[in-house]
């Protein structure tokens, strides 16, 4: 009889490694102490329908990665991908809007995506995950990269760079969409059949394809910035501003737009200069919409993963 193993795009955690995971979460507890962030737990599994609203039908995640399945009573529930729509969720069902704003939360656990197993990466993971929910005041974007910034030099990670970018609000990225679909129409033959697919969905995202055709053909794309409303400007300005006051080094990234749809105006990397070529340590922005895609009232929010 053969023997029974973990499903493929997992493993065990033994003795000899689970201190590590221990640690960082220490230091996380710390720094979330510090800062004034709450731990909260939340469930493993969701339905279906507040990620494919939340996240995006046309992302990558609900397209391809999701793990989704029938229960008992034949209710559509995914196991998570990923923390934010859970957080956000969570904020409106327990109607934390009534206390002060805002509401300063984190979480760890694992999470799930269906993809290719490779180095590092695996189909059960862990996630760490901190949200500020309820401001629109560009500090608390700095607040978020402050917030990870400290965590990765406690745990004694060196040559920190911020990669930051704006991706706009419903009212000036449609302007910048119409922009970049008039260069990337002409270009549609040389690039990847996943670009263009995203021509007419979401075609932010071709400036995100890691193929090298793909991203010499769109070197020369316009940027978001130039197409940002006075209050996308102005919010970019001040977490900028805000970046240089507290000692960040920060590079601008006209490519980065993240790869879920619920971000809006500020969207950040935190690179770590000694782990070579996939030296990226976490992401996130500022998501204002994603309380109302899900069925909510609207509450402007920021965090990272």
């Amino acid at each position: 009889m053969e023997m029974i193993k973990a499903p493929r795009g997992t493993r065990d955690v033994l003795g000899d490694e689970s201190w590590k995971w221990a640690y960082v979460l220490r230091h996380a507890r710390d720094v979330a102490e510090d800062f004034g962030y709450r731990e909260v737990h939340l469930p493993i599994f969701e339905h279906t329908e507040l990620f494919c609203r939340g996240i995006g039908d046309t992302t990558d995640v609900v397209e391809k990665e999701m793990y989704t399945f029938l229960d008992r009573g034949d209710r559509s529930i995914t196991l998570r991908p990923e923390l934010t729509a859970s957080m956000v969720r969570s904020y409106l069902e327990h109607d934390m809007r009534k206390g002060s704003q805002p509401v300063k939360l984190w979480g760890a656990g694992p999470m799930f995506r269906y993809e290719r197993p490779q180095k590092g990466r695996y189909r059960q993971f862990w996630q760490l995950d901190v949200e500020a929910i309820g401001s629109q005041n560009a500090m608390c974007d700095l607040e978020v990269i402050d917030f990870s910034m400290e965590l990765y030099r406690r745990l004694g990670l060196t040559n920190l760079e911020v990669l930051v970018n704006s991706v706009g609000c419903p009212k000036c990225r449609p302007v910048y969409r119409k922009v970049l679909q008039s260069f990337l129409g002409e270009k549609l033959s040389g690039l990847c059949e996943t670009c263009n697919n995203r021509f007419d969905r979401n075609p932010l995202r071709i400036l995100d394809c890691k193929k090298k055709e793909c991203r010499d053909l769109t070197e020369m794309a316009p940027v978001i910035t130039d197409s940002l409303c006075p209050e996308c400007q102005e919010h970019f300005n001040l977490v900028q501003v805000g970046l240089k006051k507290i000692g960040a080094s920060v590079r601008l990234d006209k490519r980065l737009v993240r790869g879920l749809d619920y971000y809006t105006k500020t969207a950040f990397e935190i690179l770590a200069g000694e782990l070579g070529s996939q030296n990226a340590v976490c992401g996130g922005g500022r998501y204002d919409n994603l309380s109302e895609t899900i069925g909510g009232p609207h509450v402007p929010a920021v965090g990272f993963a």
